[in-house]
């Protein structure tokens, strides 16, 4: 007659028990990802240097912010770019105080911004013909991995942002990012 201690029995249980998990965990398949997620993943992380052109409008305030944290990770380079739009009938290099000056206080408010996230960026002005074309031929210039650019409804007085992004879209040769505020958000427009 076979004698079972029950101490004995208990420890079979738990070692045949200990011996089944360990073989369901090692020849359990992980979930596949997907090879467009880990190319979106990939993406994101080779991000280095993100060109953000600013206007005074509160969509542009979001994109700021939206870069920081998207370079965050990668510690990136960032631009703050505003383009001075200069008609035809004037000369790219004539000087424009005003709007220099109000350029320049764009871009501060900008950097403040930045920094509340730890960012310290550079500032840029250029004057253009157009404002897809300026942003596009610094991006280039800067070889920039991503512009972002923030859009709203409220307080653009025209359409020009809408057609801006459309056509940097098209044409910018490296990512583009539009983050477009929520219309609840968004505050009114001043008026004029």
């Amino acid at each position: 007659m076979v004698h079972v201690d029950p101490l004995g029995a208990l420890l079979g249980v738990v070692f045949v028990t200990a011996i089944g998990a360990l073989l369901v965990w090692m020849f359990r398949v992980p979930p596949v990802s997907t090879l467009s997620a880990a190319k979106a993943y990939s993406s994101l992380s080779a991000v280095r240097k993100v060109l953000v052109p600013i206007t005074d409008a509160f969509p542009s305030e979001r994109a700021i912010g939206l870069a920081c944290r998207l370079g965050r990770e990668q510690k990136a380079e960032m631009v703050l770019l505003n383009v001075i739009i200069v008609p035809f009938s004037m000369a790219l290099d004539m000087p424009a105080p005003a709007a220099e000056i109000k350029a320049s206080q764009i871009l501060e408010l900008g950097a403040v911004i930045a920094q509340k996230y730890g960012y310290t960026v550079r500032k840029r002005i250029i004057h253009h013909r157009s404002i897809p074309d300026g942003i596009l031929q610094v991006a280039q210039e800067e070889e920039v991995d991503a512009i972002v650019l923030g859009v709203g409804l409220k307080t653009r007085a025209s359409s020009q942002w809408g057609k801006t992004s459309l056509e940097i879209m098209r044409r910018a040769t490296c990512e583009v990012i539009v983050d477009k505020v929520p219309m609840e958000e968004e505050p009114l427009a001043p008026a004029v």
